[in-house]
């Protein structure tokens, strides 16, 4: 590991005592660290979850409904890789993490949608056209939903203090 370079952050104050300038100094925020390992913690959680999705039983599934399982799984598992990453960056306090984390996020979001349509067109074949409905419009809000906290997360950092990021 490689020192961290001293940085200075503050104002210069007007003269003090016996004409000399005081220097204010202001500390780090500890927000970027905090966040950066709650982004590792959730991001190391669903590389887990995405390596024990490669194991769902597919049997009696359509080849389209089996493709998407897989092809949804590499998508998670790519998207809480990229997480876990921006969490790392995040605490080394560089900005790069800030977009790193909007774009796993984006890819989670993504992979969300087309599992609701699959399963929304899979559930119409088998329940009827409002059961789906159901199904699209829950998924639809939990993909809302994941995409407003997860990039809460990695968004907080920057709007607390942005100029504390790299």
């Amino acid at each position: 590991m490689q020192p961290q370079d001293a940085q200075m952050m503050g104002q210069v104050a007007p003269a003090g005592a016996m004409g000399q300038q005081v220097i204010i100094v202001q500390n780090k925020s500890g927000g970027p660290k905090v966040f950066g390992i709650v982004a590792i913690l959730l991001g190391g959680l669903g590389v887990i979850a995405g390596l024990m999705s490669f194991g769902t039983d597919t049997e009696g599934f359509g080849g389209t409904a089996t493709a998407m399982v897989y092809v949804t799984a590499l998508m998670n598992l790519a998207s809480s890789g990229m997480f876990l990453y921006a969490g790392l960056l995040l605490m080394k306090y560089q900005r790069k993490g800030v977009w790193f984390g909007f774009g796993a996020v984006g890819i989670a979001v993504l992979s969300t949608v087309i599992n609701v349509l699959v399963v929304a067109a899979e559930t119409e074949k088998v329940f009827g056209e409002d059961a789906a409905g159901f199904v699209a419009g829950f998924g639809m809000i939990w993909a809302g939903i994941q995409a407003i906290c997860c990039s809460m997360i990695i968004a907080l950092p920057l709007l607390m203090n942005g100029a504390d990021l790299e």
